[in-house]
Formats: C-alpha cells, structure tokens, sequence
C-alpha cells in the first residue's frame, strides 16, 4: 500500500524508440504546470520515518526526474530517478541512483502500448517483464522473468467501470499467492496527472481516483489486512492530507501533498 502513500522511487518504465529529452540537467521544480504535484511529505509511524519525493520538469513542463529521500535513527536513503521521452512523448526508460549503484529500466512498445520491460540492474543481472491488454487497452496481466529469464511469477488485474484497478492477484512460481483488492474515492489523483497520457501509468497501476480502502490476503500464511486512507482535499478536488489506519484502527501513515501555484 506505501506505493499509493509514497510516490514509487523506481517506476518501471520502457521503450522502443530513441530520446529526444533525455537531458534533464533543466529540471526544475519552476517548470511545473500550475496546480501540479510537487512534493510528497510521508511520515511512516512506527518506524518513525520521514520520506520526502520532490518532482522536477523539464522545460516542456513533462515529469523528469523524482528525487526521495527517507530519514530513520538507521540513517538515510537517497533516491534520483530520471526519465526519458521517446519521439512520441513517452517515458521509455527510468534510471534510478541509488548509494552509487545505478539500474534502468527500458520499455518496449507495440501499437502504442507497452508491452515488455528490460530492468538492468547494478550486478549484471537483467529482469524482464511481458504485459498484456484487453480490447479497452487496460492492463490485465504481466508476466516477470528472473535473471535467467525463467518465469517467475504473473499478476492478474482486474478493473472497475470507470477505469479504477479493482484487484491485483500475485502468484510466484513456487506456489505463493497474495491478492489486493481497492475501494476509491471520486476526487483527483495527482500521480494520475502527472503522468497523464504516459503508459507506464498502466504499468505502475496509477489509477484515476485515489485508494481509500485496500484489502490484503495472503493464501500462503493465511495472512489477511485492511487499510484505510482518509483524505482533505483541496478546491480543486486534489489530496492535500492523508492518514492511513490499520484494520485495529492505529495511525500508521501520515502524508501531506504540495502542489505549484
């Protein structure tokens, strides 16, 4: 559930075509179209973490880089991932740094649609992934490979009416089994408008509205959790708060949302 809290530090993304805005040394948080997100503030209650994701834009006031970072009594972790733009406008590739390391992923279109993803990582290793669609172009299912490119483990998605992921259904190859099923409000999504038009939006599993109850099951461990998001909003109709509770109904997360003026 952090993934709909805490704006992911590695999307994964693909291509089939070349940059033509890949340099983001631009970047700046000054190109942001008015009423854009920004910023993330996420403060995770028992392990009493602070995490920050600052968007930056490019001159052509596109998403190009997201830089995280999460503070604990451990230390802290620095996250900055940048993206790139095919001849078409689409993200094809994310490069994540991270403590020196380096991994990006590369994405592969098809008729407009991605439909694998090549994720290199710092050790050599490289993942691949296959997607497929239904006839209303959503998302309905993936395929994950290891580094030695034997099937790992597949999800299954389902949808609602207006377009929000109704479950996600995980099974590895060695038999475990995790669901996700998601109740919506009907107000914005500010990751939805960020990366409005872009297709790894399917693939990240942005949804239109945000998420204010999340059921997790475990068929392995038996295991079964309720989350629930609650939200104040702006005029526009866009997060400006939220806390998220557990199923005993402790706080757990708290988030605020800055957007440019």
């Amino acid at each position: 559930m952090k993934k709909y809290l805490v704006i992911a530090v590695c999307i994964l993304f693909a291509s089939c075509s070349s940059d033509d805005d890949s340099n983001t040394d631009n970047s700046s948080q000054d190109n942001a179209p008015s009423g854009a997100l920004i910023k993330v503030e996420v403060y995770q209650v028992f392990s009493e973490t602070n995490t920050t994701a600052s968007y930056f834009f490019n001159s052509n006031g596109r998403v190009s880089k997201l830089h995280s970072k999460a503070v604990n009594s451990n230390g802290e972790a620095e996250y900055i991932t940048s993206f790139a733009y095919n001849s078409n406008n689409q993200i094809w590739k994310s490069t994540t740094e991270y403590n020196g390391s380096i991994d990006y992923t590369e994405f592969t279109f098809n008729n407009g649609l991605i439909t694998s993803s090549y994720r290199y990582r710092n050790n050599g290793d490289i993942l691949r992934a296959l997607y497929d669609y239904n006839t209303s172009n959503q998302l309905i299912s993936k395929e994950h490979f290891n580094a030695d490119n034997i099937l790992a483990a597949t999800t299954d998605i389902t949808f609602f009416t207006d377009g929000n992921i109704e479950s996600t259904y995980f099974e590895r190859d060695d038999g475990g089994i995790k669901g996700y099923t998601y109740e919506f409000d009907n107000k914005n999504n500010p990751q939805y408008e960020i990366f409005e038009n872009q297709e790894i939006g399917k693939v990240d599993g942005i949804n239109l509205n945000n998420v204010t109850k999340s059921y997790y099951s475990n068929d392995s461990s038996g295991a079964t959790i309720d989350t629930t998001i609650e939200y104040t909003y702006n005029e526009r109709g866009y997060p400006l708060t939220s806390n998220e509770y557990s199923q005993s109904g402790t706080l757990t997360a708290q988030v605020t949302y800055t957007y440019q003026e």
